[in-house]
């Protein structure tokens, strides 16, 4: 998947449901040595439903990767949407209570491509 977006770029994550969400999102760039980290943003306040941040970043192609926990709480509802640049770009809702277990869990990982523009937003 692919993202384009200008400096500095805006990631928003959505969360509800009776879970502990959280999540972050790790930026790379490839480099001739090897990848470099050179960005993140972290959404780690489960009682917000609504986190935002923005990174600043030079124009060029970024790597990024995208972790979300799930954890059973009241309930084990849940629904989540990360959203960067202005697009939807990771959503799932469901139920991580599927055990007997007090505290069943369920991490998602992913990653898409973000290309950083030349310019203001």
């Amino acid at each position: 998947m692919l993202r384009k977006s200008k400096s500095p770029v805006p990631f928003e994550f959505e969360r509800s449901g009776g879970s502990l969400i959280t999540a972050r999102v790790d930026i790379w760039k490839a480099t001739e040595d090897g990848w470099l980290a050179v960005g993140a943003c972290e959404f780690n306040d489960p009682t917000a439903p609504n986190e935002q941040a923005q990174v600043k970043l030079d124009a060029g192609s970024y790597t990024c990767v995208f972790q979300c926990s799930v954890e059973e709480s009241i309930n084990g509802v849940y629904e989540f949407t990360l959203t960067v640049g202005g697009k939807a770009t990771f959503a799932d809702k469901g139920d991580v209570n599927t055990t007997m277990a007090r505290d069943d869990q369920k991490v998602f990982k992913d990653q898409f491509i973000l290309e950083v523009q030349k310019g203001r937003p």
